[in-house]
């Protein structure tokens, strides 16, 4: 559900964020050195991401543009328009990580953190929230207007103690997302494209305009906003060709659908080939309700089992308008674990 905003229109950002003047970073008594995260740290910062209890597991790019598929986080990418802190242990080890992204198009701030499950219960959790919610404010203190701001988080189900922080700094759980899964075992269904479209494969597409359809396909989407073209030219290059696939409409010249598939880092469920995972299926409006998200969606599945896969796995995000809930069902995807995100409007 969307949270109703609570601040009456006409009061300028500035004044109603109340950004502080000056920020502290966590106290010295958790005997960790604190500073900005940098290209180095990215290393330590993945597996300090995907070792902790706090990591979703849908990690997904319309949550958060510093989240990959697979959960793989950029430094570089992160302090783009945003912030991060790190906090290190005597031996120069990442034992607690906050990440802040803005998406000025939306007034929107992400926000992600987690500390090492052996550094748990000392307070480090509450005093790097504190930090994340004064940066978002300095962040979004700065922009220009009178519209709605919010902070998102979006945290692991299975993530009580990460949860029970962001209620306390007075954020709402505003949603779910899961992550869908299906055995390319059983039968695909088969589903062809309209005769007056044709399939491209992504080596012959123009990146600007698949990220054309993309935005336009996406434009009602509640959260976090359009994506640019220096953020989309890093994400193509992450995409699997052999595994995605856009249907071009000729007549017209433009993208009518696509499916862009990412593949996930092994875990001690998975052999590292077994699973690959639909990033982005959408079609463009004016082309749906003719068959093409199936198509996609068949042609994409079985394109994972030419290529050896045994899972297929998707984000879904059923408040999401065209999030295609039917669809995947209907493919035999079936939901497996949630990810809650949490809002706090400002």
């Amino acid at each position: 559900m969307e949270i109703p905003s609570r601040h009456p229109s006409g009061i300028p950002i500035a004044q109603r964020v109340r950004a502080p003047i000056e920020l502290s970073i966590p106290s010295p008594r958790h005997q960790l050195l604190w500073h900005p995260l940098r290209q180095a740290d990215e290393a330590q910062l993945n597996s300090l991401m995907t070792s902790t209890d706090d990591a979703p597991e849908v990690a997904l790019d319309l949550l958060s543009p510093v989240l990959v598929g697979a959960r793989q986080i950029s430094v570089a990418r992160a302090g783009e328009h945003g912030a991060t802190l790190g906090g290190f242990d005597r031996a120069g080890v990442l034992r607690a990580a906050g990440i802040l992204h803005l998406w000025p198009a939306t007034n929107t701030i992400v926000v992600h953190g987690a500390v090492d499950s052996s550094w748990s219960g000392r307070g480090i959790g509450g005093s790097l929230m504190a930090w994340q919610e004064g940066r978002a404010r300095q962040l979004l203190g700065d922009l220009p207007g009178d519209g709605r701001v919010r902070m998102l988080a979006y945290v692991a189900e299975s993530a009580p103690n990460q949860r029970r922080l962001l209620m306390a700094a007075g954020f709402s759980q505003m949603r779910s997302v899961y992550k869908m899964r299906r055995d390319l075992e059983a039968p695909i269904p088969c589903w062809n494209l309209p005769d007056n479209l044709k399939w491209r494969p992504l080596e012959r597409v123009d990146p600007e305009s698949v990220r054309q359809a993309h935005n336009e396909a996406t434009a009602n989407a509640w959260a976090p906003g359009p994506i640019y073209p220096s953020l989309w030219q890093k994400r193509w290059s992450e995409y699997r060709p052999e595994l995605s696939c856009v249907a071009l409409d000729p007549a017209e010249g433009r993208v009518a659908g696509y499916v862009l598939a990412l593949v996930q880092r092994p875990t001690s469920q998975l052999t590292p080939r077994s699973e690959a995972t639909i990033h982005r299926l959408a079609v463009v409006p004016g082309y749906r309700q003719r068959g093409i998200g199936r198509a996609l969606m068949s042609r994409a599945l079985n394109q994972f089992a030419d290529d050896g896969r045994r899972f297929a796995a998707a984000p879904l995000d059923p408040a999401m308008p065209h999030s295609g809930r039917a669809m995947f069902e209907d493919f035999g995807f079936s939901p497996g674990v949630r990810s809650i995100v949490y809002g706090l409007e400002l």
